[in-house]
């Protein structure tokens, strides 16, 4: 039997191209689903102890992030981060926002979003109890930063400050209470859940895994398709 060593190459090369284009379809797949995850995200409502949740001076856990936490402390020194951009649901305005450094106890210490900033050296001096969201550290730089102004809302910016050891990450305070329960007033921003950001949308990526998937049949069909059209004659 005569081996004919072109259809075979043209067959391994369909197989090969064919592989490739079954993979961008898994790919897209992938991203469907991701798409689909990053519109569905679902967080416990219930307010956890921040030393439940995540251990100063490691990395944020994914299971934390986004959770309600409590915890309480003394603010030690305070920062504005400018060029902020706030989701009040309607909308986003860039705001120029309000970040103390809060010591807790076992000299440990965490970013604290208090609001909008505005009520100028406002001194709290006491125990405060704050309760708030808690998102990861934010990676890359918003604005210029200098002593007294963040770049961007990081404790890595601020690493040795009163020899603390940091949480990773930042809360975004909606409730602050002094030691015998009073509120303390500020200008609070909202403390939504924050999503993943997946480029595109779920039908856009089902779309091009249909496509991929049809190019991996046409390069598996080419070989046959070239063979066919000799014996034909066409």
């Amino acid at each position: 039997m005569k081996i004919n060593k072109e259809f075979i190459l043209k067959a391994f090369a369909g197989l090969l191209v064919a592989g490739i284009f079954f993979e961008l379809g898994i790919w897209q797949l992938h991203r469907a689903q991701d798409s689909k995850r990053a519109g569905q995200v679902k967080v416990s409502s219930q307010v956890a102890r921040l030393a439940d949740l995540e251990v100063a001076g490691a990395n944020q856990p994914a299971a934390a992030t986004n959770r309600m936490v409590s915890f309480s402390g003394r603010y030690v020194k305070s920062f504005i981060a400018k060029n902020q951009s706030v989701n009040y649901g309607a909308g986003r305005k860039v705001e120029t926002l309000e970040v103390r450094l809060m010591k807790l106890e076992n000299n440990q210490g965490i970013l604290v979003v208090r609001g909008i900033s505005g009520i100028t050296n406002q001194v709290i001096p006491d125990l405060v109890k704050v309760v708030g969201r808690l998102y990861p550290r934010q990676s890359s730089d918003v604005a210029a930063g200098d002593m007294q102004s963040l770049s961007r809302i990081d404790p890595a910016l601020i690493a040795g400050v009163d020899n603390l050891e940091l949480f990773d990450g930042y809360v975004v305070a909606q409730i602050e209470q002094n030691q015998i329960g009073q509120r303390i007033v500020a200008n609070r921003i909202p403390a939504g859940v924050l999503t993943s950001k997946v480029a595109g949308f779920y039908w856009q990526h089902l779309t091009y895994v249909f496509i991929w998937w049809l190019m991996a049949l046409l390069s598996l069909s080419a070989p046959f398709y070239n063979r066919l059209r000799d014996k034909v004659g066409i």
